[in-house]
């Protein structure tokens, strides 16, 4: 019996070794297919202190426990105002628990609004520095590790919409100009043509060497001129980002050879190809964009052509189009259809709100101005103090002006219309706030289409205001509309307002001009005109005090004199105002300039016309 105990015992162990040798080969493939899929959250803190350090390895599968203290900490040094500290506990729990959404947003909004609003807004450098932070690491580490976490995606957005695209922060206009010009030289020629190129671009770039053989000998050539600077070991992003530094350096600091055979090659059909590729390798690998869901985008939302009708690409150089994309890929990878919760709810009115945005401030201009150096610390340092500083230094730095864009009418007016029929079926709750704001959004577009000429698409609007809103109010002609509209808010008008309005409206129509929003220039243009009208027509004949408003072309002329004495306009931009009427609208520069010799000879002049 004792004997057979013991054959039973052997066998059973035989046994259980057995099984736990399967179950070992089991175990090691499970390990292998975690990490091949990156579910391995195992991975050592670099620069931890030792305590912590054996914490996380020692306490095994109860290292949750630490990474609850640590967040408990991290916020409190958050609230402590401590946000450097909170980034670098921040920065271990994404190690410890990478798939923990709530800490990835943490740690981009205290990078991308805390961290950078400690930076004083005299460096705006290191304050973009800080924002661009915090929407890389949603970007190309919290979204990649956690794809179906819709709150990322939101905060991603919320970033581009609301703390580069919004005004609250000292130098948002450094943020935009920032983004406008990393992203000019990727998507131009600014057309739904080139946009299906960039789709269909190799991945890449041995593909494309492989796939034409003009473009391989291209690359072939460009790396034979200058080796070093096109190596071939060279990633392609890496490869795209010297292609596009050449670009733009005009070929300075680059071999002789390298930039001539490039002049002779820039306008070729192979080189095109190559930017082709440099631009969509850009676009996929460095800013994680889709460029078939940027193509859809752009159909959905792009400006609206008002002569043609022609949708047209979103302006990639805007933030709130950045807002759309992320938005919009949140709700395509992380939404749920019909079952609407409130994260997705605030992604989707993120892109209303951008929208919005666009449709008031879509155009920048951007332009070249001079600005004036610190004294150096080499001077404070020799006691230099009592430098004359009538010869200052300067260096070239640039401003944006932001304009209405009122292609974007469409766009907004839709999803205001999605928005109403939306939000019906969820909340089942007031839509009168929607709807007070899709009319008065209507009220304000029509008036403005029609006085840039847009008659077409302001009788379009007008339309719709009749059919979903109608009211006596509205029970008119268009033009009737627009008249009544402009005398509402033209009532009571005094002298002084009436020529501060029509001063402040040729301005701008001088400013409009000179960036090339014709449209808006000319609309300007008869709004100035209108007012004086009005005035002159309702301020009555008996007080000839009370009627004292200039003859137009002499408001105009003052206008103009008080845009060129302005000084938050650059002089180019006024030189180009300038050029601009002389070979544009001769007739008015001839207006102009009898304008003046009529001042000069009444009274001495402020001012005058200059490149004649």
């Amino acid at each position: 019996m004792a004997y057979k105990n013991i054959i039973i015992t052997i066998m059973l162990f035989a046994v259980g070794c057995s099984i736990l040798f399967t179950s070992s080969l089991q175990l090691d493939d499970l390990n292998k297919s975690r990490k091949d899929l990156d579910l391995v959250a195992n991975k050592p803190l670099e620069n931890a202190p030792p305590a912590l350090a054996f914490a996380t390895v020692a306490m095994g599968a109860f290292r949750g426990l630490v990474v609850d203290i640590l967040w408990m900490r991290a916020d409190s040094l958050k609230e402590e105002g401590k946000f450097f500290d909170a980034k670098q506990l921040a920065e271990w729990i994404t190690v410890l628990q990478p798939r923990f959404s709530a800490v990835w947003d943490f740690q981009s909004w205290n990078m991308a609004y805390n961290i950078s609003v400690a930076m004083p807004p005299s460096q705006p450098e290191e304050r973009w520095k800080w924002v661009r932070n915090g929407y890389e690491l949603l970007r190309d580490k919290g979204i990649p590790r956690n794809p179906n976490s819709i709150i990322l995606y939101r905060s991603l957005a919320w970033i581009f919409q609301h703390k580069i695209s919004g005004v609250t922060d000292d130098v948002h206009k450094y943020y935009k100009i920032q983004l406008a010009l990393s992203m000019r030289p990727l998507i131009s020629p600014l057309t739904n043509e080139h946009f299906e190129k960039l789709s269909n671009a190799p991945e890449t770039l041995s593909q494309l060497t492989e796939s034409d053989e003009s473009a391989a000998e291209l690359v072939s050539k460009m790396r034979e001129f200058a080796p070093d600077v096109f190596s071939e070991e060279l990633t392609d992003l890496e490869f795209a980002g010297v292609f596009f530094a050449l670009l733009d350096s005009a070929g300075e600091g680059y071999p002789d050879q390298l930039v001539e055979f490039v002049r002779a090659e820039i306008e070729s059909q192979r080189f095109e190809k190559l930017r082709n590729f440099c631009q969509a390798c850009k676009l996929r690998q460095e800013w994680k964009f889709d460029i078939d869901l940027m193509k859809k985008v752009n159909k959905r939302y792009g400006p609206v052509d008002l002569k043609t009708g022609d949708r047209l690409p979103l302006n990639w150089e805007h933030p709130d189009a950045h807002a759309i994309f992320w938005a919009e890929k949140g709700l395509e990878t992380a939404g749920r259809e019909g079952d609407y919760s409130t994260d997705e709810l605030n992604t989707d009115r993120i892109v209303f709100h951008s929208l919005k945005n666009l449709y008031r401030m879509g155009k920048y201009v951007i332009y070249n101005v001079p600005l004036k150096l610190p004294r150096s610390d080499t001077d404070k340092q020799r006691g230099n103090l009592d430098k004359p500083q009538d010869e200052p230094e300067y260096k070239v730095g640039k401003t944006l002006y932001m304009l209405p864009d009122l292609r974007m009418f469409d766009a907004y007016n839709q999803a205001h219309l999605d928005r109403i029929e939306k939000y019906r079926e969820f909340e089942e709750a007031n839509l009168r706030p929607l709807k007070n704001g899709h009319r008065n959004i209507l009220n304000d577009a029509i008036f403005t289409l029609y006085m840039a000429g847009h008659r077409k698409k302001a009788a379009e609007a007008f339309k719709q205001l009749k059919e979903l809103y109608p009211r006596d109010e509205n029970d008119m002609a268009l033009k009737q509309f627009c008249r009544n509209r402009m005398e509402e808010e033209l009532d009571g008008l005094t002298i002084t307002d009436a020529r501060e309005m029509v001063t402040m409206m040729l301005k701008e129509s001088y400013f409009r001009f000179a960036v090339g929003d014709d449209d808006m220039s000319s609309a300007r243009e008869k709004m100035a005109r209108s007012v004086a009208d009005y005035y002159k027509r309702t301020s009555g004949t008996e007080d000839v005090d009370r009627a004292m408003l200039a003859d137009f072309p002499k408001l105009r002329y003052m206008a103009l004199m008080d845009f060129l004495n302005d000084g938050k306009y650059p002089d180019n931009l006024k030189q180009s105002l300038l050029a601009r009427i002389k070979n544009n609208r001769p007739d008015i520069y001839e207006k102009l300039t009898a304008e003046r010799e009529k001042v000069q000879k009444e009274a001495p002049p402020e001012g005058k016309l200059k490149n004649e």
